[in-house]
């Protein structure tokens, strides 16, 4: 419980602090004679505070069933520009990803059968309870085999089981859990 002491007390050092911060503008410039014909409101003048607010809208929810693939708990979208294909894997154990063209400095990976030798990644996923990461395989498991994938808008997200995608203009394609994922362009890219 806070006394009424506390309080009062409180308020006094507010009221100091905004006193202090009111007192401790500078101003710059030559010292000049005033007009004596002049107002203290005539010769004070300071620029307009500009406030730029920047917003961005969440994501609209994109209906799951138009990314369905021919088998229960398989999601098959493709990037806006073409460059990654993607899908959400639920039948099994669970993963996103994406395969296409990883940026340059994705890191080398182990070969699919070769594991003593490092290749460039060609897919990026993130399970259900790991970290995204880079990988190559051997197969198509992030490509649709009936080449029937949807585009997934710029602004809408995917959600199936633990996993959200989206596709930004700017940042690339993003899937993630509540706490992993990862972000890819074919020039950048961040795991998490």
């Amino acid at each position: 419980m806070i006394s009424r002491g506390t309080t009062a007390s409180f308020i006094a050092l507010a009221a100091a602090l905004v006193t202090v911060t009111a007192c401790g503008d500078t101003v710059s410039g030559e010292a000049t004679a005033a007009d004596p014909t002049t107002t203290a409101a005539q010769t004070t003048s300071s620029a307009p505070t500009t406030t730029t607010t920047t917003t961005t809208k969440a994501p609209v929810p994109a209906d799951s069933a138009d990314y369905a693939g021919a088998q229960p708990g398989v999601y098959y979208f493709l990037s806006e520009s073409g460059k990654f294909e993607c899908a959400i894997l639920t039948h099994t154990d669970p993963v996103a990803g994406c395969q296409g063209t990883m940026p340059p400095s994705a890191p080398r990976v182990p070969g699919s059968g070769a594991p003593d030798v490092t290749v460039p990644a060609n897919v990026v996923l993130v399970e259900a309870s790991g970290e995204g990461e880079f990988v190559n395989i051997g197969d198509i498991a992030f490509m649709d085999p009936t080449r029937s994938a949807q585009t997934l808008p710029y602004g809408e997200a995917l959600v199936v089981g633990p996993f959200t995608c989206v596709i930004d203009e700017t940042t690339g394609v993003t899937c993630e859990t509540d706490s992993h994922g990862f972000t890819v362009t074919d020039d950048d890219y961040e795991l998490w």
